[in-house]
């Protein structure tokens, strides 16, 4: 998705929200020039911002990036998965948006130019599993720090301030489910 038409879908969603642009930048903690600029298509959001705007109007990816669903088929082609990127990651959301499934996936690619990521809280409990790629540190804020390689899995509770980062040279790549869906 190019960002002019991120920055429009972003006005929209916060239109329906009722929310104007100074009180999202205050909730999400930006500038409202910053949110502005995404607004309008002039800067491009990180994953992480744009994870904090979506948060602060109680949404989420894959709300955002996904059209509402009401037949469920039991089979999702990869051609029909949404993906969102930003230098360093890159999400497959492997579910469409769809009210009647009780947890969303999503493959993530981490490149090896993210070191240090920025922390994430998250009102949904998350857990992984990581296929290729790493190690991986798992930061886990006042509980401690992990080195994840391929085959570990991890959990992370709601509330847990936490990041997770690609300490190898290749991409890393997992799989992250979210209980219950953010949708």
């Amino acid at each position: 998705m190019e960002p002019s038409d991120i920055g429009k879908r972003l006005r929209q969603v916060r239109n329906r929200a009722g929310m104007g642009l100074r009180e999202l930048a205050r909730l999400a903690g930006l500038s409202p020039a910053a949110l502005s600029a995404i607004e309008k298509g002039a800067s491009s959001p990180t994953l992480a911002t744009l994870h904090k705007v979506l948060k602060a109007m109680r949404s989420d990816f894959t709300e955002f990036f996904s059209g509402d669903s009401s037949d469920l088929c039991p089979a999702f082609p990869a051609a029909g998965m949404r993906t969102i990127e930003d230098a360093h990651r890159r999400y497959v959301l492997m579910f469409p948006n769809q009210r009647d499934l009780r947890f969303e996936m999503i493959h993530e690619t981490i490149q090896p130019s993210e070191r240090r990521s920025q922390w994430e809280v998250h009102d949904i409990d998350l857990g992984g599993q990581v296929l290729d790629g790493g190690p991986a540190r798992l930061e886990v804020d006042q509980a401690g720090t992990w080195t994840l390689r391929a085959g570990d899995a991890f959990y992370i509770r709601a509330g847990q301030r936490h990041r997770l980062a690609n300490m190898g040279d290749s991409p890393l790549k997992l799989i992250t489910v979210a209980d219950p869906p953010r949708y």
